[in-house]
């Protein structure tokens, strides 16, 4: 497969966060795409948004109560205090023009209405006494200053100004601006195609019984679980290859002509059958790197198949087998690789980090991810717990789990840990 632009190997990284800017140095934003707004939570801006007007537009209340200029206040405070306007126009009311200020009068107003023209303060309801329709104020005159209880057009906001930027997930309060603001179209990366290979002649289909020596394939659910989650990546396939160097070479191929990024599950590590390494180089894809100091998941294989015309570049991943190994190196590593592709800010992969009840002091000399189980204190405070894991194989303590903590080496979970939810 002819290939322009080859990639260089660097120097293999030394952690996971490493091996992620590595892979995402040769990655590329899919092109972008209209959607409607309807369709477009969970996608992620290709463009800038930026404000098509002021917000709030014009001079608006805050408070329920009356539009006053200050220099009445003091006849306000009068035992026969300040006429409320009456008739056509003398009440400012949402959704309607700004009405003219009448001299020496108050106007009642309420929450969110434009401000009357001339007027330059908002006294409360809660300090106004109303008697024979007029408005007595029940506080100090100079307690009411010129502005008070008015929000000034474009205060949150200026016309023009960038409101979402591009590289945003879009989330509720997104929709709301972008809303706000007129986007009845969104422009959005397209969602990122991904691929799944589970390798192994050991794999049967879930609805099947397997022989002792066989087992059902968990991986292709888990990472179409873990990746369908998320609205800007469409799982369009689920295949199985055996563990044949031409049989996967074909199933990989074949699932490069439409994806964008293409998982593949088994067959990664130093043994005679696995032929992932050597299959990814036979296709003109160059290993960006091969094995991590980390636990589980250390043969994991990234490489990047180059630009060919107008076809960006396409990433393919090599995870362990093992269940545990798949669920984390897919959450920690491939989810942010992914995301490089959906074009979305490295910011949204920043992890929480939190600290361990019952850390149990064992340490190791190269990354360790540890599945924990998450509970709220009385206090609020999120706190986790080790969960006892036997092996990478080990699913049943994996079900139990609401993520993992990433160990630095050499060090213990006592401290606080970065945090990796599953369904985050």
């Amino acid at each position: 497969m002819p290939a322009s632009n080859p990639i260089v190997a660097p120097t293999e990284p030394q952690s996971p966060s490493a091996a992620i800017d590595a892979v995402c140095a040769h990655l590329v934003p899919l092109e972008a795409e209209s959607v409607s707004l309807a369709h477009s939570s969970g996608r992620v801006l290709a463009e800038a948004v930026r404000a098509d007007r002021a917000s709030p537009a014009l001079d608006m209340s805050s408070m329920d109560g009356f539009a006053v200029r200050v220099a009445d206040l003091t006849a306000m405070t009068t035992t026969h205090g300040l006429p409320i306007a009456t008739g056509v126009d003398c009440e400012a009311s949402i959704g309607q023009a700004p009405v003219s200020m009448r001299a020496g009068h108050a106007i009642r107003i309420v929450t969110g209405a434009p401000i009357p023209i001339g007027s330059d303060a908002v006294v409360r309801h809660e300090d106004v006494r109303v008697k024979n329709g007029c408005a007595l104020l029940q506080i100090a005159a100079n307690a009411v200053q010129s502005g008070a209880f008015i929000r000034r057009a474009g205060e949150n906001a200026s016309t023009g100004a960038e409101i979402l930027r591009s590289g945003t997930l879009i989330g509720a309060a997104a929709i709301g601006a972008l809303a706000t603001f007129g986007a009845s179209s969104v422009c959005v990366h397209r969602r990122v195609r991904v691929a799944i290979i589970t390798t192994g002649d050991e794999l049967v289909s879930t609805d099947r019984t397997p022989a002792p020596w066989q087992i059902r394939d968990s991986n292709g659910s888990v990472l179409a679980s873990l990746l369908g989650a998320r609205a800007w990546i469409e799982v369009m396939a689920h295949l199985h290859a055996q563990d044949d160097a031409n049989a996967l070479a074909a199933t990989l191929a074949t699932a490069l002509e439409s994806a964008d990024a293409v998982i593949l599950t088994g067959g990664v590590s130093m043994g005679h059958h696995d032929h992932v390494p050597q299959v990814v180089e036979r296709l003109g894809a160059h290993t960006v790197f091969h094995r991590l100091p980390q636990r589980p998941g250390r043969p994991m294989l990234a490489a990047v198949l180059p630009r060919v015309g107008t076809r960006a570049p396409r990433l393919i991943l090599g995870l362990p087998g093992n269940p545990v190994s798949v669920m984390v190196t897919a959450r920690r590593l491939g989810i942010p690789m992914l995301g490089q592709l959906a074009g979305l800010a490295r910011g949204e992969f920043a992890a929480p980090r939190l600290h361990i009840d019952g850390n149990d002091g064992a340490q190791l000399g190269m990354w360790w991810f540890r599945l924990v189980s998450e509970r709220v204190t009385a206090d609020g405070e999120r706190r986790l717990q080790l969960l006892p894991t036997k092996s990478s194989g080990d699913i049943a303590a994996a079900a139990m789990s609401t993520g993992f903590v990433e160990v630095p080496p050499n060090q213990s979970a006592a401290n606080a840990n970065a945090f990796y939810p599953w369904m985050h």
